[in-house]
């Protein structure tokens, strides 16, 4: 058993060398000139005598995006926070939420009522006031006086935040939502207020 196994490795080992010669024979390395009797290395202002330098990319590209660089850099916008059910705050009597991205927002996107809806048990797409913290986090404030205006609890009020993919980076890229590292998808989070 133990002659066989060798064997069987010699074998493999003998058929792997033997492709791996045949390959390199196939395809020599199509960058080694055979004239070429030294090597130089590429620094810019130091060109030997009688070098042909070849452009290789077009002076004008019509057809390259402008912005391509701007997204090549761009961080796909996610929300940071809120993460949890039990992350709300108050103002007075009032909800109060902050939203907290990744990355700097295109602050036109995001519109109360529209982009950011809240859902709660007494008021569907309740309205609220954004107010902006920074490039990367703003305020939801609920119009109505008071928290109970809006909120059933029985014993506790469960409502909902819907973020959609409405809304933008700085950089053009919509909100990746629902996480698939894709541009696109709303991001949904049930809030808790114990009653």
């Amino acid at each position: 058993m133990r002659k066989l196994v060798l064997s069987v490795v010699m074998a493999l080992c003998i058929v792997g060398i033997t492709y791996a010669v045949a390959a390199e024979l196939q395809n020599p390395d199509l960058l080694k000139d055979k004239k070429a009797v030294e090597t130089q290395k590429a620094i810019p202002g130091k060109v030997k005598s009688g070098t042909n330098i070849r452009q290789t990319a077009p002076l004008k590209a019509d057809h390259i995006d402008k912005n391509a660089a701007k997204f090549a850099n761009a961080v796909l916008p996610r929300v940071i926070y809120p993460s949890m059910s039990h992350h709300l705050g108050y103002d007075g009597m009032k909800f109060s939420i902050t939203v907290r991205f990744n990355t700097d927002m295109d602050r036109n996107t995001v519109i109360a009522g529209s982009t950011v809806i809240f859902d709660f048990p007494k008021a569907a797409n309740s309205p609220g006031q954004i107010i902006w913290i920074n490039d990367r986090e703003f305020k939801w404030v609920q119009q109505s006086s008071s928290r109970f205006d809006i909120c059933k609890y029985d014993p506790d009020c469960e409502f909902k935040l819907t973020l959609t993919d409405g809304i933008l980076s700085k950089e053009g890229l919509k909100l990746d939502g629902d996480s698939d590292n894709k541009q696109g998808g709303s991001y949904t989070l049930w809030f808790i207020d114990i009653g």
